[in-house]
């Protein structure tokens, strides 16, 4: 660190509130929005305090880390199977967390106090959350000076987003004819099997208990409760549903089919973004594929509804690929979770096992990737699934 940089790192929420206006300025993504990252560190049980890193150029802040330091493990998954590992004190960079003017020579710097953090002992480990893969805070975060306390274990995912920057209809009119004729062909199905097919949406406080409840039904009986993923009714969620629905943000959409609720998307829609949350369906209705459904008529809405004051641009599908982003996305990027470990026995065997791991994982879905049958798996497997949580 040389004349004229320098470096703070702010622990309180008092000492980040005073960074309010350039924070503010920065225009960040709702993860490293700061009355948000504030909110998850009051709310989030492992969470111990912000741990904001500020680079500074003659006293005027250029850029920033938003962390917070909590106690958890870094996953170690066999496929979907969890494997022990020990508690770690993690500092986790929010989604999106990299703000200011995030150069090489920033990123350098701003890295750098990671690495003191983690040499003397503050943290065990240090997490960016899903940056994009070609930007200069990852390859700051993996060209470290002792390998292995790097992240061997990068495994890029899909970001897929649909940009909604046309003229109203643009959406479905982009859209190719055999998709275009699938959604009419849901609709009929739809209309001749049920008397009565609605998407209610809820955005206010006072729908939570609604939106929760209804959500639940579905969510229940989904593929995704059986690996303990998704939406569920914990304090938790609910109080980000609370949070969002006094920010303005909440968007819920259920399908009801008959007044029984089939699907639901929950999102948050803020500066112009609709960020997808929770996604799911009943596998009763499977064959309806009310799920499709309900977003297509979800991102037609938005697309075409010129009462909006700021006007949708952006669906934001999250990180991981499936099929319905890649028949829904029109851009999309490479992402992935990069860890940093210190130069500590418990951290380094920590990320040891993660890579071994890792490089299993890989190799058995290059082998399946050569047959025909990976596909088939996934969907039986969690059929499976979703059969046991019923």
């Amino acid at each position: 660190m040389t004349a004229p940089y320098r470096i703070e790192i702010l622990r309180t929420h008092l000492e980040v509130e005073a960074l309010r206006e350039f924070w503010n300025a920065c225009n960040p993504r709702r993860d490293a929005d700061l009355d948000f990252f504030l909110f998850i560190v009051d709310i989030y049980g492992e969470a111990e305090r912000p741990h904001v890193v500020v680079l500074y150029e003659r006293d005027v802040p250029r850029a920033l880390l938003a962390a917070r330091l909590e106690v958890g493990y870094v996953s170690v998954k066999l496929g979907y199977f969890a494997l022990p590992v020990p508690k770690l004190r993690i500092l986790q960079i929010v989604h999106g967390g990299w703000l200011g003017d995030i150069t090489e020579v920033n990123s350098k710097l701003l890295i750098g106090s990671i690495l003191n953090s983690l040499a003397t002992g503050e943290a065990d480990a240090a997490s960016l959350h899903s940056p994009d893969l070609d930007s200069p805070i990852v390859r700051s975060a993996r060209m470290l000076r002792y390998w292995w306390c790097a992240d061997h274990c990068v495994a890029s995912q899909a970001r897929r987003v649909r940009d909604l920057s046309g003229p109203p209809g643009s959406f479905m009119s982009s859209l190719s004819q055999n998709e275009r004729y699938q959604q009419r062909k849901r609709a009929r199905n739809l209309a001749q099997a049920f008397r009565n097919c609605r998407i209610e949406c809820f955005r206010s406080s006072a729908e939570i208990d609604r939106l929760v409840r209804d959500a639940e039904v579905i969510a229940a009986k989904s593929y995704q409760r059986g690996l303990n993923v998704g939406f569920s009714e914990t304090p938790e969620i609910r109080s980000r549903l609370e949070f969002e629905a006094r920010k303005g943000w909440l968007r819920g959409y259920i399908l009801y089919l008959d007044e029984q609720p089939s699907a639901f998307w929950i999102g948050s829609l803020r500066n112009q973004v609709f960020l997808s949350e929770y996604l799911s369906f009943d596998p009763a209705y499977a064959k309806y594929t009310p799920g499709m459904y309900l977003m297509m008529k979800v991102i037609e809405n938005l697309n075409d509804d010129e009462r909006l004051d700021d006007p949708v641009r952006l669906i934001d599908f999250g990180i991981g690929d499936t099929s319905y982003k890649e028949r829904l996305a029109n851009r999309h990027w490479q992402e992935s979770a990069v860890y940093i470990f210190a130069p500590r026995i418990k951290a380094v065997w920590t990320n040891a096992l993660r890579s071994s791991v890792g490089l299993m994982n890989r190799s058995a879905k290059h082998m399946l990737r050569l047959t025909p049958w990976l596909a088939s798996i996934k969907r039986t497997w969690r059929a499976r699934v979703a059969q046991n949580e019923r």
